[in-house]
C-alpha cells in the first residue's frame, strides 16, 4: 500500500544450497501504485496515503547503499531485519506444542543523531511485536495455524504451490520457507 515493498520492486530471494538460511531483499522505488501488480487486489486502495508519512520516510545511511529491506532468516530460529532505517533481530524461542516466545531486539547505533534515533523507533512501530505490519502478519499466521488445528483426527497439508525451492528474482514466492521445511525434513528424517 505505502510502496514498503511491492511485488513490481526490484527484489530477489538469495538461499543457501541447502535451503536452510534465505534472505529476501526488496528496494523501495518510486510507484504510483496500480497496473498489474495490484491488479484484482481488493485491498489496494490507490488513494490511501499516511498523514503523517514519517514513519516510512527513509534517510540514507553513509554505511549503506543496498536495498531498503533485507529480511534474512537464519535456521532454526532467527530472523534478522532491516526495513528503511529500522533494524532488529526476531528470534523465536519453543516453549511446547502450539506456545513459542517471539523475541524482538531493536537496534541502533550510538553516534546516531537524536533525529536517526528517532527514526529508528518510530519505523520500529511498523515491524516491532506490536507493529502496524507485524499485528496484521501475526493474525494472517493464527488463522492458518487454527485451521491446522481443528481436528485431531485429520491432518493438514499446506503446500503453497509446490515443494520445489530456489532462489528467485522477485519476493512473491514461498521459496524461502519450502527450502527451509525441505531442510527440516531431511535433518529430521522425515
Amino acid at each position: 500500500m505505502f510502496g514498503l515493498i511491492r511485488g513490481d520492486q526490484k527484489s530477489r530471494i538469495i538461499m543457501d544450497e541447502h535451503g536452510r538460511h534465505g534472505a529476501m531483499a526488496s528496494t523501495r522505488e518510486a510507484t504510483k501504485g496500480g497496473g498489474e501488480v495490484t491488479k484484482g487486489l481488493h485491498s489496494f486502495k490507490q488513494g490511501m496515503k499516511l498523514h503523517d508519512e514519517r514513519i516510512i520516510d527513509i534517510k540514507p545511511e553513509p554505511w549503506w547503499n543496498g536495498p531498503t529491506v533485507v529480511m534474512l532468516t537464519l535456521f532454526p530460529n532467527l530472523i534478522v531485519q532491516q526495513q528503511s532505517n529500522s533494524m532488529s533481530t526476531r528470534q523465536i524461542m519453543p516453549r511446547g506444542s502450539g506456545a513459542f516466545d517471539f523475541i524482538w531486539t531493536h537496534f541502533g547505533f550510538e553516534d546516531d543523531d537524536p533525529d536517526m534515533a528517532l527514526r529508528r523507533l518510530r519505523q520500529a512501530n511498523m515491524f516491532g511485536p506490536a507493529g502496524y505490519v507485524s499485528a496484521d502478519d501475526g493474525e494472517v499466521l493464527e488463522f492458518c495455524q487454527e485451521s491446522y488445528e481443528r481436528d485431531s483426527s485429520r491432518s493438514t497439508l499446506a503446500e503453497q504451490g509446490g515443494r520445489d525451492w530456489s532462489g528467485s528474482n522477485h519476493v512473491i514466492t514461498e521459496n524461502v520457507l519450502r527450502g527451509m521445511y525441505a531442510y527440516w525434513r531431511k535433518i529430521m528424517e522425515i
